[in-house]
């Protein structure tokens, strides 16, 4: 029997090969070589025939600029990340405590705009926002290149990442409870805080992740929907990599190690609080 299981596993190891290989292409290598960019005296174009260390670009990497455009990225992510609990948890509840037969319908409508091309989705937006109310409708309504237009924008973006894993959660929860809870008298606000929310709560952590890093890291919707008057560190990024030439590769590949030190320690913590990945989507 102990045999027999060992072959088992000897044998679906066979079907990991083309994952780790995979995963040592498109993952392991591009990271090491952003490492040895990072930490290089390029300057004039990628090479590795002349290359030596160098640690100057750290300080051009934490300048003023980049500093304020990370501050503003966390602001922005922390703002979007609230607004989307705000709207995200009343919705999963909802539907999760629903006694409608097709309450997973209703989940694969809030998740079907996220099959459409996000480019697409940000460029109709910002039309919207741009006087196709006032055009169509009468309605003064001309925000497209603002602060709240962005926070607007980055809610409807990522509110499906918020209420997917808070409501996988609420599915979990044992719907006796709630009667044990009220045949001992509490009151259905008593319940809600008392139950409902401490079992939810890993939904909510997972949510609050998987809204608060894309946010902070992303560059499409702030460039499109900003207008360029709303700069954030992924835009920094960007140009550093696509219009800053080879000179600016140094800079912006230090920054994206920051970002990443800051995703694995995030999937780090969400591995620690759900390690079977429960509320994952």
């Amino acid at each position: 029997m102990i045999q027999a299981s060992k072959s088992n596993v000897t044998r679906f190891k066979k079907f990991a090969i083309p994952y780790i290989v995979w995963l040592a292409i498109f993952v392991v290598i591009p990271l090491v070589l952003l490492i040895i960019v990072a930490f290089s005296s390029m300057e004039k174009s990628i090479s590795f025939v002349n290359y030596r260390p160098a640690l100057y670009h750290i300080k051009d990497a934490f300048s003023n600029a980049n500093c304020d455009a990370f501050l503003n990225s966390l602001l922005y992510s922390l703002i979007t990340t609230v607004g989307c609990i705000l709207i995200g948890y009343p919705v999963a509840y909802i539907v999760s405590m629903s006694k409608l037969k097709n309450k997973y319908l209703m989940i694969l409508l809030i998740i079907f705009p996220m099959w459409i091309c996000m480019v697409l989705r940000l460029k109709i937006l910002n039309y919207m926002f741009s006087g196709m109310f006032e055009s169509v409708l009468r309605i003064p309504l001309n925000i497209s290149g603002t602060t709240g237009a962005v926070i607007l924008v980055m809610v409807i973006m990522y509110l499906p990442f918020m209420i997917l894993p808070i409501f996988t959660q609420l599915e979990k929860i044992d719907r006796s409870l709630f009667e044990a809870s009220a045949d001992l008298g509490a009151t259905p606000v008593k319940t809600f805080t008392k139950v409902t929310l401490p079992l939810s709560l890993k939904g909510i952590i997972s949510g609050i992740i998987m809204v608060f890093l894309p946010c902070a890291t992303g560059f499409a919707i702030p460039q499109i929907i900003g207008n360029g008057n709303v700069e954030l560190i992924g835009n920094y990024i960007e140009r550093y990599f696509v219009s800053g030439g080879a000179s600016q590769y140094n800079v912006g590949a230090i920054v994206s190690l920051v970002i990443i030190v800051a995703v694995i320690g995030s999937l780090f913590f969400i591995f620690k609080t759900d390690p079977e990945g429960d509320t994952l989507i």
